[in-house]
């Protein structure tokens, strides 16, 4: 009896256990949760589809993929593309630039502090000054003291001097500004003596040093216009330029020494060491080294280039152009040194020869000049020292042709050692006129002989037809 009911209890649960599987065997095989590690793989050039329960996969050609990169290009801030074949990108020189950098994200690690001073956040308390910051941003603070801040000592350096004490004056030595007379004084000495003068300028030891009522004065060097007492509007620039001057005005000099010992000539312009260095002329100007050193007295002379000179230290109107050109008599110009070998020009030198310009004219016997010129050698030369195979020149000297025409009875033309082109075509031109009047004359004598010869002729003719009417009566006897 017992063994039945247990059975049967058994039985009962084994049915409750057995129930819910037995629904789900009904419907199908059993499906499990899990996947198995994926094992398979596919080929090249193939890609996976689908992975099974059990780790394989299915794969399927790629049809689309060629398996080729063509090129690689690099944009903002690297280097190294376009790449077509091989190659390496990388970050160019500057090319990480705060537009690559986001904002706030640089921090004080990211810099050298060495080279960047890093944000200041140290304070100093009340009373105290920064002193000292550091490069992390941290600060030294020192104590300003309880004073009321006013200043406790001054000190000058050269060349500004103090007067001392505890309210000193800072001064600069040496410089005067005169704003009564609009005067300035630069220098030990410069413009000392001046009482009156004003809108003067002085730069230098003892610029304008004597200066008491000159006027409008420039003086820069040592002891420029340094003796100057009433002369005005000059200007001298250079140690020692315009040093004699007293009273002479509207002078500029400009170079050492220049128009050095001028003392009362005015109107006079000097350029270049030594210019005018003796002058006490007016109106002259020198521009050049030493150029008209020599003039003292003269007037209206100019001289341009190295040395360019008189031959006098008085003549009036006068001029030397170009190194060494030496000009030896008033209203005379001299081009160029004795080395000159051509003076050259686009065009034909032109002169005044307008007749109411000139006077006192005096005909010229052209049989006189064809009979002087015979007398005159020509012949060709070379001026000494120049090379004789380029500069040969033919013409008369100068002695004999003055002596043959240097005097036409009222005057002198030209000199000893000097001849004028001007000179030289009038004589030759007197010279055609005589020699055109000899042909005339020649011409005319010829028609006269010509006329005799004709009629000599007919006469011979006449003569010699009554001479064959002669012999043919004769004959007929």
């Amino acid at each position: 009896m017992f063994d039945r009911s247990f059975n049967i209890a058994m039985g009962f649960l084994l049915f409750v256990l057995l129930w819910p599987s037995a629904s789900v065997l009904a419907q199908g095989p059993p499906v499990n949760p899990y996947q198995l590690r994926v094992t398979g793989t596919c080929r090249t050039g193939s890609f996976i589809t689908a992975i099974n329960q059990d780790g394989s996969v299915v794969c399927q050609a790629d049809l689309y993929n060629t398996g080729t990169v063509t090129s690689v290009s690099t944009g903002s801030g690297l280097a190294g593309g376009p790449i077509t074949t091989t190659g390496t990108i990388g970050i160019a020189t500057g090319g990480v630039t705060s537009a690559h950098i986001a904002d706030g994200t640089v921090g004080a690690v990211d810099v050298n502090p060495g080279q960047v001073q890093l944000r200041v956040t140290g304070t100093c308390a009340t009373g105290s000054a920064i002193r000292v910051v550091d490069q992390s941003g941290t600060v030294i603070c020192e104590s300003v003291g309880s004073g009321s801040g006013g200043v406790t000592a001054v000190t000058a350096s050269a060349p500004l001097v103090s007067s001392g004490g505890t309210t000193p004056n800072i001064s600069l030595p040496n410089v005067n500004f005169d704003g009564a007379l609009n005067n300035t004084a630069i220098g030990i000495s410069a413009l000392q003596s001046n009482s009156t003068g004003s809108g003067n300028v002085a730069s230098g030891f003892q610029a304008l040093f004597r200066n008491t009522s000159g006027e409008s004065n420039t003086a820069s060097g040592v002891q420029a216009l340094g003796n100057n007492t009433g002369g005005s509007f000059n200007t001298a620039s250079g140690n020692a330029a315009l040093y004699a001057n007293i009273s002479g005005s509207a002078n500029t000099a400009t170079g050492i020494a220049a128009l050095t010992n001028n003392s009362s000539g005015g109107n006079n312009t000097a350029s270049g060491y030594a210019a005018l260095g003796f002058n006490n002329g007016d109106n002259n100007t020198a521009s050049g080294f030493e150029a008209l050193v020599s003039n003292t007295t003269g007037n209206n002379n100019t001289a341009i280039g190295h040395s360019a000179n008189v031959s006098s230290g008085n003549l009036t109107n006068a001029t030397a152009i170009g190194a060494g050109a030496l000009v030896n008599a008033s209203n005379k110009i001299r081009l160029g040194n004795t080395s000159v070998t051509v003076i050259e020009g686009q065009v034909d030198f032109t002169f005044t020869s307008d007749q109411t310009k000139k006077e006192n004219f005096q005909p010229v016997d052209g049989e006189a000049v064809l009979e002087k010129l015979r007398g005159v050698n020509l012949t060709s030369w070379n001026y000494i020292g120049h090379d004789p195979k380029q500069f040969r020149h033919y013409g008369p000297m100068g002695q004999e042709f003055f002596a043959a025409f240097g005097h036409d009875g009222i005057g002198t033309i030209g000199s000893p050692t000097t001849i004028t082109s001007g000179d030289v075509a009038g004589i030759l031109m007197s010279a055609v006129q005589a020699m055109e009047k000899r042909t005339m004359e020649l011409r005319q004598e010829m028609e006269r002989l010509k006329e005799t010869v004709d009629g000599f002729k007919a006469e011979n003719s006449e003569l010699k037809a009554r001479l064959e009417r002669a012999e043919r009566t004769t004959v007929a006897r």
